[in-house]
């Protein structure tokens, strides 16, 4: 029997011509069949979606083209395009619109035509009338594919590669074929459940089908996980699995025993910097010297003594360091605390309120009034109290500008060195003569004092009066006879100035603190 030679293109070309070529005369006509007596047809794969919208559409613009079926038996029909169609008149009519109950159709006398033609025909009609998912066609390709194998069985030739007519059937690229065909063969069936859905595209599954079986799945599970697995990424990945399968144990075994927890580590880190378990961009190695060794929680078990013995030391090192840091705040706000003492010290030496002191400070710059508002002196208040003192306060002279702790020193008759804390004694012996007729000494500082005839008498004390170790009504009456004073310097620690025992005894006794 001679073999009938195909040319793929007149075979499908012929499928939509208004004239059909298959055992029929003149035109097409169109019949009106009960939706009830139109079988859907069990070859077709496509999914039929949108149906709501199609509806709608049909409601409001009618039926644009009738549905192609062809005569089965007991009077019913199978359709060969137009499920959806169908699907969409037959839910107008379960809504009630009984309108639709019979549907336009053309019925197509097939013949002598065989099994695997019409199936061609099925897919054809329905190839150009609506939008393949990736999924769809590779499908379609599939189906084609062993439908033109079936039909050469059956006595139609096929010259040179069925590849060729595949995709010329198809309309697709022989590339193209080629990659459908991998993702067919190889994508595994948890991919190929997504692929199918369209929620993975055609070259995330083509990168994913050309891993193996056991990196598509790690991949899987990581997605269910967030990873993000799409496109070119996926190579990347891959190389990133290939990387830790490569890594060699140091412990003698011959693979990595903690890869497993490395990939655990990338996928859900998604750390993208160069770590001893990445592999896209550096060569993965070894947990072993890793300078996350002792922080990671996906570190391998070989090491496992060595974290716990680092992590014991490094706790003493740090409550070590705790320890010394509360020290050292400690002592900073001890010395903080300090100087705003001594400021108040010399404060309530000149008698001044803090306000005032402010204001004598900073009354002739207008700019700055807002230095001695109450606010300002409440704070200052607060310092001098040691109130509110922290491992961040400032000490009393940290803020000022030299001019300003000059303006303070003069404002409260010490000196600079005192504000600093440079010097104990607020003011300093100097080394020179006073008039007492002209000028009268702090109280409650040790003075030389000379009289007229210019002898000396050391470590008397100034408390208002002529104190020594004299009585009361002695000492008052000596004081018309001081000429000269001066300031005596403070004695360095542990050492009085002559009669101070005496002299506090004195001052126990008048009440004086």
């Amino acid at each position: 029997m001679a073999r009938a030679k195909a040319d793929i293109s007149a075979i499908f070309s012929q499928q939509f011509a208004d004239v059909p070529k298959l055992d029929t005369t003149g035109r097409e006509q169109i019949q009106y069949i009960s939706i009830d007596l139109i079988n859907d047809d069990p070859n077709n794969f496509y999914e039929l979606s949108c149906i709501d919208e199609l509806a709608a559409n049909i409601e409001l613009c009618g039926l644009q083209q009738p549905i192609r079926v062809r005569a089965g038996e007991g009077g019913r029909y199978t359709i060969v395009s137009g499920h959806r169609r169908r699907a969409a008149l037959r839910k107008l009519v379960e809504d009630g619109r009984t309108e639709y109950q019979e549907a336009p159709c053309i019925v197509e006398q097939t013949g002598a035509v065989s099994a695997a033609m019409q199936e061609l025909r099925l897919i054809y009609a329905n190839a150009d009338t609506r939008h393949l998912t990736s999924a769809e066609t590779a499908k379609q390709v599939q189906r084609v594919e062993a439908l033109l194998y079936q039909l050469k069985e059956e006595g139609v030739e096929f010259p040179g590669r069925m590849r060729d007519h595949v995709a010329e059937a198809c309309k697709l690229s022989k590339s193209k074929l080629a990659r459908l065909k991998v993702i067919r063969e190889k994508l595994i069936p948890l991919w190929a459940v997504l692929y199918k859905k369209d929620k993975i595209n055609e070259d995330t599954a083509y990168e994913l089908a050309r891993l193996s079986e056991d990196y598509q799945r790690k991949l899987y599970d990581a997605k269910q996980d967030g990873l993000s697995v799409y496109g070119n990424g996926v190579e990347t990945w891959g190389k990133q699995l290939a990387a830790l399968d490569a890594i060699k144990c140091p412990k003698g075994e011959q693979c990595c025993t903690n890869a497993d927890n490395m990939w655990q580590r990338i996928t859900k880190k998604q750390d993208w910097c160069s770590k001893n378990c990445d592999g896209r961009y550096t060569k993965a190695t070894c947990c072993k010297g890793c300078d996350q060794l002792y922080s990671c929680k996906f570190a391998c078990d070989h090491f496992a003594s060595e974290i716990v013995k680092h992590k014991a030391e490094a706790k003493v090192q740090k409550k070590t360091e705790r320890e010394e840091q509360k020290a050292k705040e400690a002592a900073h706000i001890a010395e903080v605390t300090a100087s705003w003492a001594r400021f108040s010290e010399a404060r309530k030496a000149a008698k001044m309120t803090t306000q005032f002191f402010l204001k004598q400070v900073y009354a002739q710059d207008k700019d700055r009034s807002y230095m001695y508002d109450s606010w300002r002196a409440k704070q200052w208040a607060e310092n001098e109290r040691g109130e509110g003192i922290t491992d961040s306060s400032r000490c009393f002279a940290d803020d000022l500008s030299r001019a300003d702790l000059v303006r303070m020193a003069d404002v409260l008759g010490c000196s600079t060195d005192y504000l600093l804390g440079v010097a104990d004694d607020p003011k300093p012996f100097t080394g020179a003569w006073k008039s007492a007729q002209e000028e009268t000494p702090d109280e409650g500082r040790f003075l030389f004092v000379c009289d007229a005839f210019g002898c000396v008498q050391p470590s008397v004390y100034w408390q208002g009066d002529y104190m020594d170790a004299t009585s009361k009504s002695v000492a008052n009456d000596h004081l018309k006879h001081i000429h000269l004073w001066m300031y005596q310097p403070s004695l360095p620690g542990g050492m009085k100035h002559m009669g101070q025992e005496t002299l506090e005894k004195i001052m126990k006794d008048r009440g004086i603190d």
